[in-house]
């Protein structure tokens, strides 16, 4: 049986994943501090959990052995106050350092980062191909740059096999991110708050497909040393999403992000070669789908205020 262990296992992302690789009778260890994740979140008793901060992995005792470390653990807001960049940098660099030496001491045969879209900046262009130049514009991006590298050459070193999967937006059920936040403005019947104009492009991929890619990665060596984009690689408009989501809707134009981006789009010809993989998950599928079962979470989500997200935005927009 394949021993697989997910570092920030509790979250949107993680959670999913643990649930769909223990339903494929994987022998599934989390570890999560509950900073962001939820023990709720994980439905399979099966699952082994472990209540810890990345940065004590090396600390833990009879954590066992695995073949396959998922490395999700990461804090992920972008607009963020200066004072918790150090935070950041503990968990997104520090952490990751702690992970990589626990993977080369337990001889873990493939390691599967969880690297951004946002590692490529602002492109210009409708689809970025995994190629394209590097131009962190925020610190979450910058430290997924930093780890990717971290990776390459940790990896290298010590005769770990490697996968570093770029993601672009993904939604689905647990999601707190912006598929989620407008869906629920939407049912709590407050105005859906969009940062700029809303002529931003997006792409969005289901938690469903990109568990079907890990999947693949998992058991398989094509994957194995390469750099993937995760996306769909269709185009969604911010305010398109918004109307796609609730076209009659009030929504509320706020001040622009410094550091936002126009275009993040990917291009996904790589992984369709290498591993034969394609999104199957129409975005409307997916959204029915997130609503039907996270309704309640959705219509309960702890919203900002409008008041709150503009002092944030004049805050963080001033620093930069």
């Amino acid at each position: 049986m394949e021993r697989v262990l997910i570092t920030g296992g509790a979250g949107f992302i993680g959670s999913n994943l643990s649930n769909f690789l223990a339903k494929k009778k994987y022998k599934v260890t989390i570890i999560d501090d509950l900073s962001i994740g939820r023990k709720k979140n994980i439905r399979d008793k099966k699952i082994n959990f472990i209540v810890s901060s990345i940065i004590n992995i090396n600390e833990l005792k009879k954590i066992g052995n695995f073949d396959t470390i998922v490395h999700l653990a990461a804090k992920a807001e972008i607009l963020i106050p200066k004072k918790d960049e150090k935070k950041y940098f503990e968990t997104n660099i520090k952490g990751l350092q702690q992970v990589l030496n626990f993977a080369s001491q337990k001889k873990i045969k493939k390691f599967i980062f969880a690297s951004s879209a946002s590692v490529y900046g602002d492109t210009k262009n409708d689809k970025v191909r995994e190629n394209f130049i590097q131009n962190p514009k925020h610190y979450y991006a910058y430290t997924k740059y930093i780890g990717e590298e971290m990776i390459k050459k940790y990896c290298k070193n010590n005769d770990i096999n490697f996968s570093i999967l770029r993601f672009f937006n993904v939604y689905g059920p647990n999601s707190t991110a912006v598929v989620a936040r407008f869906v629920a403005q939407h049912l709590q019947n407050k105005p859906i708050t969009i940062y700029g104009n809303g002529l931003q492009k997006r792409d969005f991929i289901h938690v469903n497909d990109l568990n079907r890619v890990i999947l693949k990665i998992i058991n398989t060596s094509k994957g194995d040393n390469q750099i993937f984009n995760i996306g769909s690689g269709i185009a969604t408009g911010i305010l398109d999403l918004k109307n796609i989501i609730a076209q009659n809707h009030k929504h509320i134009l706020l001040e622009k992000r410094s550091d936002d981006i126009e275009i993040s789009i990917a291009n996904i010809y790589k992984i369709k070669k290498k591993l034969n993989w394609k999104p199957t998950i129409s975005f409307q599928k997916g959204l029915n789908e997130m609503i039907k079962l996270d309704r309640h979470k959705l219509m309960n989500m702890r919203l900002p205020t409008i008041n709150s997200q503009k002092k944030l935005l004049k805050k963080f927009n001033k620093l930069k």
